[in-house]
C-alpha cells in the first residue's frame, strides 16, 4: 500500500512538473521585429503629434499610471514643448510571451543619447500595446 501511494505521489509530482514546463514556452523570435515596428509607429505618431494614432498604440492600462498621449508628447517634446523631437533610438529589447521592455533614447537632431526612455509593453488582443513609459538611467562615463 505504501509503495503504491509513494508511486502515485511521485507520478503526480512528475506530471505537475512536466505540465508547468509545457506552459512556459520560450517567446517567439518574431516578436522582435514586431516590437521594433510598434516603436517606429509610436515614433511616427509622436513626430506628427497625432494623438489619435498614439492612442491606438496604447493599452488601457496606461491610464492606471496616469499617462496618456498628451503626457507622452510632453515627455518627448519637453514640458515647454521646446525639445526638437526626431526619433526613439532603440537601445535594447527584452520580452516574454506577454510583456516587453524597450530601452531607448529620445533624440533630437544632435542624436545624443542623453534622454533615456523605458517603454513597457503588454501583449493584449494579439497586439503589443504600450502600458507605461518612464525616464531611464543616464549612463555615466
Amino acid at each position: 500500500m505504501r509503495t503504491s501511494r509513494a508511486y502515485l505521489t511521485g507520478l503526480l509530482a512528475s506530471l505537475l512538473i512536466l505540465g508547468s514546463c509545457a506552459e512556459k514556452k520560450p517567446p517567439a523570435r518574431n516578436h522582435i521585429p514586431i516590437l521594433k515596428a510598434r516603436l517606429f509607429s509610436l515614433q511616427e505618431a509622436v513626430e506628427t503629434q497625432n494623438r489619435a494614432a498614439i492612442d491606438s498604440l496604447l493599452s488601457v492600462q496606461i491610464l492606471d499610471n496616469n499617462q496618456n498621449s498628451d503626457s507622452l508628447l510632453r515627455f518627448a517634446y519637453g514640458p515647454d514643448g521646446g525639445f526638437e523631437f526626431r526619433q526613439f533610438a532603440v537601445g535594447e529589447i527584452t520580452y516574454t510571451n506577454d510583456n516587453a521592455r524597450i530601452d531607448c533614447f529620445v533624440m533630437d537632431s544632435s542624436r545624443t543619447r542623453d534622454r533615456p526612455l523605458i517603454l513597457t509593453y503588454i501583449y493584449q488582443h494579439d497586439r503589443w500595446l504600450l502600458k507605461r513609459f518612464e525616464p531611464g538611467e543616464v549612463e555615466r562615463k
